[in-house]
């Protein structure tokens, strides 16, 4: 594929389609900033590219400033009104929408050894979007965490590829859960989609407030 053509819409992607999206709260030439169906937590987010990628690790480097923008953008605005976010994409693997998405929850301050956990399972560290594209080109699937570390406690922010394999990634979402379950629980998927009402509401009143007051 040329790099320079962005992949075609595929019909019944529901990114691509976005008919049935209930609440985009901006967009950019290139992405779109959406909320969660199944808010894992409030203010859970998606930042999604319009064309049809697999995933982060296949989208060309000229889209990275604007990527990085809005997802700084997303940070402050989770950190102001929610919790400092932590950011997780599946990179193919365990999908349940193949086309890229980036995952933004905010769970708040998150202490973890996560480098220490990728050197031990065949991950790596991550620093920026060039290194997501050499582990997607090298080695394919792929999840992708990244947590804000803990300022109190001289934690610092970590970001990480981990290796496409159950027993990591298994391992990966127990540690998140088990320090973060205790701020807002997280319940099933079918229990969050049907009460995502008010939250989604109350997402988009408190995303107009701070854009209002940012202008």
């Amino acid at each position: 594929m040329d790099d320079l053509m962005p992949p075609a819409p595929q019909p019944g992607c529901p990114f691509c389609q976005r008919s049935d999206l209930e609440l985009t709260l901006t967009e950019t030439p290139s992405f779109y900033l959406l909320a969660d169906h199944a808010p894992l937590v409030a203010g859970h987010l998606l930042i999604v590219p319009r064309a049809h990628y697999a995933c982060y690790g296949a989208i060309p480097a000229r889209f990275d400033a604007e990527l990085l923008e809005l997802k700084e953008r997303t940070r402050r605005f989770l950190g102001e009104v929610y919790h400092a976010p932590t950011f997780f994409e599946h990179g193919v693997f365990r999908q349940t929408v193949y086309h890229a998405h980036l995952h933004a929850m905010p769970f708040g301050p998150v202490t973890w050894d996560l480098l220490g956990m990728a050197e031990g399972t065949g991950g790596v560290p991550c620093h920026s979007q060039d290194d997501l594209r050499a582990w997607y080109a090298q080695r394919g699937q792929y999840f992708y965490l990244e947590t804000p570390g803990d300022t109190e406690r001289d934690s610092p922010p970590q970001a990480a590829i981990l290796p496409a394999e159950m027993g990591v990634y298994g391992r990966a979402l127990s540690t998140l859960h088990q320090l973060t379950n205790a701020r807002e629980g997280w319940s099933p998927p079918q229990l969050r989609y049907a009460t995502r009402g008010p939250k989604l509401r109350a997402l988009a009143t408190a995303w107009n407030a701070w854009q209002s007051q940012a202008e």
